[in-house]
């Protein structure tokens, strides 16, 4: 079977959903295909819970979030469901890291309060900080229902009449002058425009890349109180999420409030370029680092008083596909097919600019000027590896 498309979108996780949905949005014939069952638990988009926030150290991300938000909005009303929850975020670092973030809000006109490490505790009594930690507020910060989200993004996509097809597997795809093609193993397409949003699996289909992409498998663990009369301190309507940032260590602490699992917040560290490697599948690793939980726990034990850092009561995995400088990858790659269209390396922090990072691969799969100048996360940037 052939079927002509507009857009072919590889890879149904939050950015391939959320980009398929635009697409549709835009007028365009649409097919979102997904390897595994809807659901999967094998890439980067799976789980309850991630973090939103305004906050950034670079300003282009900040547009991104607002797209963001405005497209969760406009969900929240047509669906009459709510898929976020508004905590706030707690962002503190040992550098200068709030300062630049501060200046990136401030050009933006865009409400935060920047406090002294010593009286978070004030605000938040399950940290205790002393004015080596700088700390920001963003009061737009809160949990995003992660499920939610792309439950949300792909029924919209299928009530528009766009095509979803699960456990189909693309094999190949060919790319000559304006003629695409799909096979998979179900079925051949042809379309104008393909989309790879696949995570992990970007190697797969464009082994030729000339830049290094690095999948690694992160542990995220949870955390119970050591009091249980403490426990509520750690839902959402009195636990923000966090970002801490240890510059000595270049480590990024990640936490949010027990929605994944009742009386266990969610911390986990992320370091610059480590983890665990993944098998030569791509599947996570028997052998789980112990790093991942040691760093997170001496966090605990040293600035969160009322948490039991001993020991995460759950480890979970999470795949992690970082590009080369850890900024996303939106646009076509430098000497490809410029039909040929990648939104990639997010993980970490991209699920709460999927929306945005989507409507903008669209609009580009349209032929259209991208509302959000996303310019900053274009491949271009890139000089060629040695690999």
């Amino acid at each position: 079977m052939t079927t002509d498309y507009d857009v072919i979108v590889v890879g149904a996780g939050i950015f391939g959903s959320c980009t398929a949905y635009n697409c549709k949005k835009l007028g365009l014939k649409t097919l979102l295909l997904e390897q595994f069952d809807l659901g999967h638990g094998n890439g980067s988009s799976h789980g309850k819970s991630r973090i939103t926030r305004y906050a950034h150290t670079e300003v282009e991300y900040v547009d991104l979030v607002g797209d963001s938000y405005s497209q969760i909005f406009e969900l929240e009303r047509i669906r009459g469901e709510k898929l976020w929850k508004k905590t706030g975020l707690l962002w503190v670092s040992t550098g200068n890291e709030v300062e630049k973030i501060h200046n990136n809000l401030k050009s933006k006109n865009i409400e935060h309060e920047v406090v002294k490490g010593s009286d978070v505790e004030k605000r938040y009594p399950q940290f205790n900080l002393n004015d080596e930690w700088n700390a920001l507020i963003d009061p737009m910060g809160g949990v995003i229902y992660a499920d939610k989200w792309l439950n949300a993004f792909r029924d919209e996509f299928k009530r528009m009449g766009g095509i979803l097809h699960d456990r189909e597997t693309v094999l190949s795809h060919t790319e000559v002058g304006d003629n695409l093609s799909v096979v998979t193993n179900k079925a051949k397409y042809t379309t104008k425009k393909i989309v790879f949003t696949v995570g992990c699996w970007i190697t797969k289909f464009l082994p030729d890349v000339k830049f290094n992409i690095e999948p690694i498998s992160i542990s995220v663990c949870y955390w119970k109180a050591k009091d249980n009369s403490d426990s509520f301190l750690l839902n959402e309507d009195h636990y923000p999420v966090v970002i801490a940032q240890e510059m000595d260590l270049k480590v990024f602490h990640y936490s949010l409030p027990d929605t994944d699992y009742p009386g266990a917040i969610k911390i986990f560290q992320f370091c610059y370029h480590y983890g665990d490697a993944l098998t030569k599948d791509l599947q996570h690793p028997e052998k789980r680092s112990q790093r991942c939980i040691d760093l997170p726990a001496k966090f605990i034990q040293k600035y969160m008083p009322v948490i039991d850092g001993s020991a995460p009561v759950r480890v979970d995995k999470c795949i992690y596909t970082n590009s080369p400088d850890d900024h996303y990858i939106v646009g076509p790659i430098p000497s490809k097919n410029p039909n040929i269209l990648v939104g990639g390396c997010g993980s970490g922090s991209g699920f709460k600019v999927a929306p945005g990072i989507g409507k903008a691969l669209a609009e580009m799969a349209a032929g259209k000027k991208t509302t959000v100048d996303v310019s900053f996360f274009s491949a271009a940037r890139f000089k060629p590896s040695k690999i």
